[in-house]
């Protein structure tokens, strides 16, 4: 089975804005506007960091952000990869990351 990578969009498709511990981020493509909070944000961040166009697996994604956060699973003994994975693939289905597949 492929393993799913992430990449962020153009930085012209989301407008964020802080709010607390929140985070007002406005899809402009879809025209819906999304509420997220820590580290979800940060997510996009990491992906953000990235070259154009690269895409990167959760591991990957998880090593970015491991130094600010401590990623833990809702289930005991869930591990920190497949946790990003979960956010990173609510963010594709609410557009705010693209999905690829590897072949």
């Amino acid at each position: 089975m492929a393993l799913p990578r992430f990449s962020a969009l153009p930085a012209s498709a989301l407008k964020r804005v802080s709010l607390g511990g929140l985070e007002a981020i406005y899809h402009v493509p879809s025209g819906i506007t999304h509420l997220l909070a820590e580290p979800v944000p940060d997510l996009l961040d990491a992906l953000a960091q990235l070259p154009p166009g690269e895409s990167v697996t959760p591991a990957q994604v998880l090593a970015l952000v491991a130094e600010r956060f401590d990623i833990v699973g809702d289930e005991p003994g869930e591990a920190p990869e497949a946790v990003v994975a979960e956010r990173l693939a609510e963010l594709g289905a609410l557009g705010l990351v693209v999905i690829a597949r590897d072949a």
